[in-house]
């Protein structure tokens, strides 16, 4: 599949999410005790993750269709939790996307997408 011009924007900006995500990583220590204990450091990681999803949301179906391994519909379905019902945000669930699912994101998107088309 050819890449286009916007979904090529779009997945940049999402790479420049993931690299805030792990910059708060990287300042705060990569600890989950202070993770769970400070709201600022939460929120370095939640606000990235839901841009992330809303950018999913900007993205051609077609690319989407031609990358399965990338689980697109989940990572839309947490910017809709982020966005509309914060408060009850699971801070274990937070912390896994942004230690795991984060890298593994970046790592796709670098290795399957951008420099294979």
């Amino acid at each position: 599949m050819l890449l286009n011009n916007k979904d090529r924007q779009i997945l940049e900006h999402i790479l420049k999410y993931c690299d805030e995500v792990e910059l708060a990583l990287s300042e705060y220590g990569n600890d989950k005790e202070k993770f769970l204990n400070n709201p600022v450091f939460r929120n370095a990681c939640a606000m990235p993750i839901m841009q992330i999803g809303e950018l999913a949301k900007r993205l051609s179906l077609e690319l989407c269709q031609s990358t399965p391994t990338i689980p697109w519909k989940a990572i839309k379905g947490m910017r809709d939790l982020f966005a509309h019902d914060y408060r009850s945000m699971n801070k274990d669930m937070i912390w896994m996307t942004a230690v795991k699912n984060i890298p593994e994101l970046k790592a796709n998107i670098n290795e399957r997408i951008l420099f294979n088309h």
